[in-house]
């Protein structure tokens, strides 16, 4: 999963431990106070020359733990860029996961840590400690975010940015309203006079399972630090970032939003992301930097590498949304649909759900087809083809399998797919439509809801 909200879950960071080629295998970090200093000096100097650096942000204080600790893993075992030149790439990965995160203890408080991860002269993966924060900062800080970023383009100046985000994901939602709509709203009987939108009998929602359904998903954007769930809302992990990335890729739950593309539009050229959950394998993080560590970043080559795993499964585990969406072609997009949300604003306010393509589960109705809703309210032959004109001029890449979990919890077809999900306002309620007039950045230049 924006000036709207997206839990984004706790945004970074890894305990240095998780990886075997740390220095500390004790992993005692000493660190006071927020940002404490740095045990390396950074060779780089600062060059024009550096082509690219990429943060690996592993928000892993949570169920998907292991799933992380096992993907630095398989960043370790992949080709690393060397430390020697101030042309090579840089590779930097910042986290926070459990001290043993294959079993998880989130009583034991654990410092988020920003590290370089580079092979030595003789081909050695080194993973060197750069920042340790104070185990008690709060990781959905959004100030602890922009320290990592300005620290990263100070110590290593490029002329390339671009972030993996990896942990739970709830798109444009207000922070922890997905795992737990209950608090927000009743969950009583309908009751008269109120929206009915509003009202839903706890039945409608079961229980999201975390664990023992396989495969395991990334469905909530959750950081488990300081005893209740925290997740960073959408709105403040955008003005968190001081300066334009390349591209931002989310290995993350139901981030594929239009709300998520449009709020991220002026902090990054690219932004990848999945309309339905992703299972907890994710990316394929041996592939990444022969992708992303190179003259030219191919962040699309990503997608697809993501997109291809999954579609070769079988059963329930070939369950794959992807989509890469050039945030700098929206203009169209947003023109198009401000026209036909005014247009067919009756048809679309009161469309029934059934009616179109979802991506969620468990009843979390928040998430639908872009394209498809509008289909469904009505709009012409000539309209769909101007929609899907603008549709094609800022989605570069998309992709998706014929089911989402098939044979497992609640799965689902994937009939109709734009490669954008957005809000239907008829299967919200007054709480949510409150929330995104006043949240939604998307919704400010398009009047979804009025």
């Amino acid at each position: 999963m924006r000036g709207r909200v997206f839990h984004i879950i706790a945004l970074l960071l890894l305990i240095a431990g998780v990886s075997s080629c740390f220095k500390d295998p004790n992993f005692d970090f000493k660190a006071s106070g927020e940002g404490s200093g740095s045990n390396l000096t950074p060779s780089r100097t600062e060059s024009p020359d550096v082509r690219n650096v990429l943060l690996y942000i592993a928000a892993g204080f949570n169920s998907l733990s292991n799933f992380l600790a096992d993907d630095i893993q398989d960043l370790e075992s992949s080709p690393l860029p060397g430390r020697n030149s101030p042309t090579d790439p840089v590779l930097l990965v910042l986290s926070r996961l459990p001290r043993d995160p294959y079993y998880a203890d989130y009583l034991d408080p654990v410092p988020p840590v920003l590290f370089r991860m580079y092979a030595d002269e003789k081909g050695e993966p080194v993973c060197d400690t750069l920042l340790v924060w104070s185990a008690e900062t709060p990781l959905t800080k959004a100030s602890t975010l922009t320290e990592a970023f300005e620290y990263m383009n100070d110590a290593f100046p490029g002329n390339r940015y671009g972030v993996i985000y990896s942990s739970h994901g709830s798109g444009w939602l207000p922070p922890l309203y997905y795992e737990n709509p209950s608090h927000f709203e009743p969950t009583a009987s309908y009751a008269p006079g109120k929206d009915i939108r509003g009202w839903h009998a706890p039945e409608e929602f079961p229980a999201i399972q975390r664990r023992g359904e396989a495969p395991a998903v990334k469905s909530v954007g959750v950081d488990s630090s300081d005893g209740p769930d925290l997740e960073l809302d959408l709105d403040a992990f955008a003005a968190s970032i001081p300066y334009h990335l390349d591209y931002i890729l989310f290995d993350a739950c139901l981030m594929g939003c239009v709300e998520v593309a449009y709020e991220l539009r002026e902090k990054a050229d690219l932004v990848g992301f999945s309309q339905t959950e992703v299972l907890a394998e994710g990316f394929d993080y041996k592939s990444l930097s022969s992708h992303l560590l190179t003259k030219d970043p191919d962040p699309e080559a990503v997608c697809r590498d993501y997109f291809n795993y999954y579609n070769a499964q079988s059963g329930s585990k070939r369950s794959a949304t992807i989509s890469l969406v050039d945030t700098r072609k929206m203009g169209a997009l947003e023109e198009v649909c401000r026209q036909l949300f005014e247009k067919y604003r009756v048809q679309i306010n009161s469309l029934p759900g059934s009616l179109v393509q979802g991506y969620f589960r468990f009843n979390r109705h928040y998430f639908y087809d872009l394209k498809d809703i509008l289909v469904n309210a009505g709009i012409t032959e000539a309209e769909t083809l101007q929609l899907q004109a603008a549709l094609d001029q800022c989605i570069q890449y998309k992709a998706a399998t014929p089911y989402f979990f098939q044979g497992g919890s609640y799965g689902f077809a994937i009939k109709n797919y734009s490669g954008l999900s957005m809000y239907l306002p008829s299967m919200g309620s007054a709480y949510l439509d409150n929330y995104y007039l006043n949240h939604i950045a998307w919704n400010k230049a398009t009047s979804l809801v009025k």
